[in-house]
């Protein structure tokens, strides 16, 4: 049998860890769906032609997604960081690579697939309430070509691999820990690229966010300078594929650490 990836021990591994967390992603999971009802009924006005907004749709959507998930990415690998059950979960008759994936599955697509199906249950259950004659009703149109809702997804898979990498990495408080994290480097990568971009044009501009356009004055007019949208685009996805493997990278190395 292979020390690196059995299928067999995995799966066992993940029952094991399904069976321990169920009950737990179970409530959690109806608390989520509940705040989404919520602010999905908030949202609807019954006097409109189309009572549930796609704006509602598309906030409730990305905040218990971003939110939902980051919470519980941060909490699939906190057994490696608790001393009293590092040991026992270290122990496990299993290779780095399968508790690695485990964790992995949990963070990304099983949490995908049920948080997905569950808020286009949620959404199609309010509108189905609150659509009367004559009105329109619209669910999110999450794999539309025309709006790109599907973007949202890699945002996320990017997002958890950096929660990911925390939940491993750190001891306590994983999620607070890996947020502030977020947020101190996404201040710096902000300034950092700002001067860069002041270095390069050899001038002030008045903005510069990272894969944005640039604007600066010159004498009386505002100029604005950016690559073209595809090429750009391209260039975003590839930074943000890179970065979600080198983290994933990251947290799996971090994981061989404490079987060491």
């Amino acid at each position: 049998m292979s020390q690196f990836f059995s299928l067999p021990r995995f799966v066992r591994l993940f029952r094991k860890f399904t069976a321990e967390h169920l009950r737990t992603y179970l409530l959690a999971g109806g608390v989520a769906f509940g705040l989404v009802a919520l602010w999905l009924s908030l949202g609807v006005n019954e006097t409109a032609k189309e009572p549930l907004g796609l704006g509602t749709q598309i906030g409730a959507f990305l905040a218990g997604l971003g939110l939902g998930g980051s919470l519980l990415t941060s909490s699939v690998f906190a057994s490696f960081g608790d001393k009293r059950q590092a040991t026992a979960a270290l122990m496990l008759p299993a290779s780095g690579w399968e508790k690695f994936l485990v964790g992995w599955c949990y963070a990304l697509p099983v949490f995908l697939l049920v948080y997905v199906s569950g808020f286009y249950a949620v959404d199609a259950l309010i509108l189905k309430l609150n659509t009367g004659t004559g009105q329109v009703a619209h669910l999110l149109p999450l794999f539309s070509t025309d709006d790109k809702l599907y973007l949202a997804l890699l945002a996320y898979a990017v997002l958890s691999s950096a929660f990911l990498w925390g939940s491993i990495f750190f001891t306590k408080q994983q999620f607070l820990l890996t947020a502030f994290g977020l947020l101190v480097g996404s201040v710096l990568l902000q300034v950092l690229n700002y001067k860069l971009v002041q270095g390069l044009l050899g001038r002030d501009v008045d903005t510069a966010m990272p894969f944005s356009n640039v604007t600066f004055l010159e004498g009386k007019q505002w100029y604005s300078v950016s690559l073209p949208f595809v090429i750009n685009g391209w260039k975003v996805m590839g930074t943000a594929l890179a970065l979600m493997l080198l983290v994933w990278a990251a947290a799996y190395a971090r994981l061989k650490e404490k079987e060491v």
